[in-house]
């Protein structure tokens, strides 16, 4: 990957290599985090998107909640009607984005993660997010322009953007991400720079004594961890068919909690009140009680559940005969890894297995189960037939 401070053709007023002041990890704008995955450098920016525009916003809702609130009140005391129920789904779903872009200014973020190859942005609040991939491709020059585009009652506006530009790329560079904040298009940067430009030394060609020793030596790890005890909450088993099946199921107690006391004050509000109350609102309430019941369900029975059989496997997550299946391939010809994943769960990044096939194509796998059973579950794919498990 070339380094992007040649682009004349591309790169103007906003480049980072020019005139823009090019701010410091260190003013607080921007969290940076740099570290080595399989032996890839890997760098991650993390900002905010605080404005004043919240306070608008706030009062905005303010009055717009005043409103809503009569609506349900109004359509709580009348008959049912099909026709003024949708009429009021609109207001509501204008209460509910403009609270989202509140909660998204105060407490939304942005990180990206770069590598050699390229990388993700993810946009949300905590873990609820969206999650883009970008690539950077090969001879391409990494930098930044800007553009202007009029309309609207503020009149002209300038857009910086960080973009990627190749010989191929005839209709113009692709954009990566753009802003009307010059500072965080300059810092993202220099840090897709920093990493796509990092030269790597050439690997020593390794005899083959060398080679047999590395895979022995990952074998013995592989055996021992799988001969250990294995991870809690994790059940293995295999019948006589050689089917291996691997099962997760770990209850989540503070979870199951929380929604329990939930359920329970909605139960006692509407036993109290059940009476007063039209169809309409105890049609609400049963929807509404629905998701955190189904959520504590999860909480106390959910699972996830491996299942590898003769080179064909699947993954399984969710309760009962009830969530979301995958299948994939293994064999003695594919590679196993554990990376990192674009998933944060309560501020932990998840890993995930990456099953790769002969002819380079990946399989990604388990991002969303515990990440201390991923390297038993590495090991397991690479010899199933080592499982120490017993027949059923």
């Amino acid at each position: 990957m070339a380094n992007a401070d040649d682009m004349s053709d591309m790169v103007s007023r906003a480049n980072c290599a020019g005139g823009t002041r090019v701010p410091s990890a260190a003013s607080g704008k921007f969290k940076v985090e740099r570290e080595i995955v399989d032996g890839e450098p890997v760098v991650r920016v993390t900002f905010g998107h605080r404005s004043c525009v919240w306070l608008f916003l706030a009062v905005w809702l303010t009055g717009w909640t005043l409103g809503c609130y009569k609506l349900l009140v109004e359509l709580a005391t009348r008959p049912f009607e099909l026709s003024t129920t949708l009429m009021a789904l609109p207001f509501l779903g204008a209460e509910l984005v403009v609270l989202f872009f509140i909660l998204m200014i105060l407490f939304g973020r942005t990180v990206f993660t770069f590598r050699r190859e390229g990388g993700t942005k993810f946009s949300g609040i905590g873990r609820c997010g969206i999650t883009k991939k970008f690539t950077f491709p090969e001879k391409g020059e990494i930098g930044t322009d800007e553009i202007v585009r009029t309309g609207g009652k503020g009149g002209p506006r300038t857009f910086y953007r960080l973009v990627v530009k190749t010989q191929l790329d005839l209709d113009g560079p692709r954009v990566i991400y753009e802003t009307t904040d010059a500072d965080i298009v300059c810092f993202l940067c220099k840090a897709a720079q920093e990493v796509a430009g990092t030269v790597v030394p050439p690997e020593t060609k390794k005899s083959p004594d060398e080679l047999d020793a590395e895979a022995a030596e990952s074998e013995r790890r592989d055996f021992e961890q799988l001969a250990g005890k294995a991870p809690d909450g994790l059940v293995v088993s295999r019948d006589f068919e050689g089917r291996v099946f691997v099962v997760v199921r770990r209850v989540k107690w503070v979870m199951a909690f929380v929604l329990a006391l939930i359920i329970t004050v909605f139960c006692l509000i509407a036993r109290s009140k059940l009476p007063e109350l039209s169809v309409n609102v105890v049609a609400i309430f049963c929807v509404g009680i629905f998701v955190p019941s189904a959520l504590l369900l999860f909480a106390l029975f959910g699972k996830c559940k491996l299942t590898l059989d003769q080179g064909r496997g699947e993954t399984f997550f969710g309760l009962g005969p009830f969530g979301s299946r995958r299948a994939f391939e293994y064999g003695g010809q594919f590679e196993v890894r554990v990376e990192e994943s674009g998933l944060v769960v309560n501020g932990e990044r998840m890993k995930e297995l990456v099953v790769v096939k002969p002819d380079g194509t990946p399989q990604k796998i388990c991002a969303s189960w515990p990440n201390d059973v991923k390297p038993y579950l590495a090991a397991l794919l690479r010899h199933p037939t080592s499982a120490p498990a017993a027949f059923s």
